[in-house]
């Protein structure tokens, strides 16, 4: 039988599955190493929902093992390695791992290559508790994902005045879950820009607002928020904005701002606002000049629109690549973000939502239907196994 390749795949969400899963049932060859530093799988589509309604969905709808999903294919062909990758060496072509947060000497290893697959994704300033309360909107590198979920859903829940910066679809999703939460809570939007859902069509931003404005949102629209200090002293939020008001809340959402995990990558593979630079065939492009042993997927790429709905297209584009590459023929897959429609549905609340599919504006029973009952969780398992198509 022929030598087995190494693929390693950096990173365990969305992306890094979707490419995994993918090359697994096309490559008999491949020997994939999935490094990332939870083993759990962590849907975080849904976390509106269940950070602001815990008894909405159970963590079995949002939170599963990672090696679970890998049990089908046979020994050698998968291995699962919980740590962060902190370096990649393309002299000796291998990465070096963390096991754990010390990132000590004893505590790292180092793995081998024939190719590799960036798929770090990225985070938020909420998720790292950079700028207002911290929620857990993404995974956070070793951290225990439960916990930091019934952390954030007790803050929440004890909550009575909160403020939320940011009127994209997560600002405008948790204001509209907030405005349901049992106990009387006053929420106030704050918006940069005259309307809400700013890369949205008119009329999905008109229904989005109508709907916060039915629901008792406050919504503060060409605002913009300066600043965010907590006082331990009160135990409240002290929320500057940009027009000189200062709003005194119980808790401070951050919605605004993605950061990419590119820690680990060198410089000359990002562009200057630090993703990853990549061509149609989504290689990483290094100094001008694609690589042809390694490959970026998802939200680390230099490819706007960072949506769920863009990741199994992109993860099959990887999957066929290499697939080819490793059977040494000669097809290639590209890959165009221009060519897949605009797509956004936005729950607000549990019953109703907009959105739109291309110029194609959703009413809210289709919204609820597709994503609101339960925000996406049932295609959660599909996501794990990479059977999105």
């Amino acid at each position: 039988m022929s030598k087995p390749i190494s693929v390693i795949v950096i990173g365990g969400s969305h992306a890094g599955l979707a490419v995994s899963q993918k090359l697994l049932r096309q490559s008999p060859r491949a020997a994939i190493t999935l490094i990332n530093p939870s083993d759990e799988y962590y849907f975080n589509i849904a976390a509106p929902r269940f950070l602001v309604k815990p008894d909405s969905l159970p963590s079995s709808k949002y939170v599963y093992s990672i090696p679970a999903a890998f049990h089908e294919y046979p020994a050698g062909a998968f291995t699962f390695v919980k740590g962060l990758v902190t370096n990649i060496d393309y002299s000796t072509k291998s990465v070096l791992v963390a096991t754990s947060a010390d990132q000590t000497a004893d505590a790292t290893s180092s793995y081998s290559f024939d190719y590799l697959v960036i798929a770090s994704g990225s985070t938020t300033p909420a998720t790292l508790g950079q700028s207002g309360v911290k929620l857990p909107f993404k995974p956070t590198a070793f951290e225990d994902t439960r916990k930091a979920i019934q952390e954030a859903q007790e803050t929440l829940k004890a909550a009575r005045r909160i403020v939320i910066g940011g009127a994209g679809p997560l600002g405008v999703e948790i204001a509209g879950e907030l405005a349901e939460a049992p106990g009387s809570k006053k929420v106030t939007l704050v918006s940069r820009t005259k309307v809400l859902l700013e890369e949205a069509t008119k009329p999905v931003q008109k229904q989005a607002m109508s709907l916060l404005q039915r629901k008792d949102v406050d919504i503060l629209a060409e605002v913009t928020v300066d600043n965010a200090e907590y006082e331990t002293d009160s135990k409240t939020w002290k929320v500057k904005l940009s027009t000189g008001r200062v709003i005194t809340a119980d808790a401070y959402i951050a919605t605004t701002g993605t950061i990419p995990n590119n820690e680990f990558i060198p410089k000359s593979c990002l562009n200057p606002q630090g993703w990853v630079q990549v061509d149609e065939q989504l290689r990483v492009v290094e100094d001008g000049v694609s690589r042809s042993d390694t490959y970026a997927v998802g939200d680390i790429t230099c490819h706007p629109y960072r949506l769920l709905s863009r990741v199994s297209l992109q993860g099959e584009t990887v999957a066929s690549n290499l697939a080819a590459a490793i059977a040494k023929k000669n097809h290639v897959s590209t890959y165009s973000a221009e060519a897949q429609k605009k797509m956004m549905v936005v729950p607000v609340g549990q019953s109703t939502g907009t959105g739109h599919l291309g110029g194609w504006t959703l009413f809210g029973c289709l919204v609820w239907f597709f994503k609101g009952k339960d925000f996406l969780t049932y295609e959660a398992p599909k996501f794990l196994r990479g059977q999105m198509t």
